[in-house]
């Protein structure tokens, strides 16, 4: 289970460190139209958290301690997630709406697990 978890966690990571850093490093015209309804701050403090909890997510493989940390890392993706969800179905985009809500469930799982 712990490999799993280690496989997860890295997938997560890697995803949620990329768009992380794209949405803090990235154009404002750009960002601003990929996520209506967002103002720049907003979208960089996304961004932050999701780097964040990106870093979360891999410090306790790296340190090979602090487990818990890998689970609150995982709670707040699965937050985000769940308010993405709601988000791209408000704007009736399904296809990133499902994504979104497998990432949720992978996070869900890691933090299910490791706040144990």
């Amino acid at each position: 289970m712990n490999i799993a978890l280690i496989i997860v966690q890295i997938i997560l990571a890697a995803l949620y460190l990329m768009g992380g850093l794209y949405k803090i490093t990235g154009q404002a015209p750009m960002l601003e139209q990929t996520m209506p309804g967002f103002s720049l701050s907003l979208i960089r403090i996304v961004g932050v958290v999701e780097a964040l909890a990106a870093l979360g997510l891999l410090l306790p493989i790296i340190l090979r301690k602090w487990n818990k940390l890998a689970g609150w890392a995982a709670v707040v993706i699965a937050i985000e997630a769940l308010a993405f969800v709601l988000y791209h179905l408000s704007h009736k985009a399904n296809g990133p709406a499902l994504a979104t809500l497998i990432l949720g469930f992978l996070a869900s799982f890691v933090a299910m697990k490791r706040l144990k």
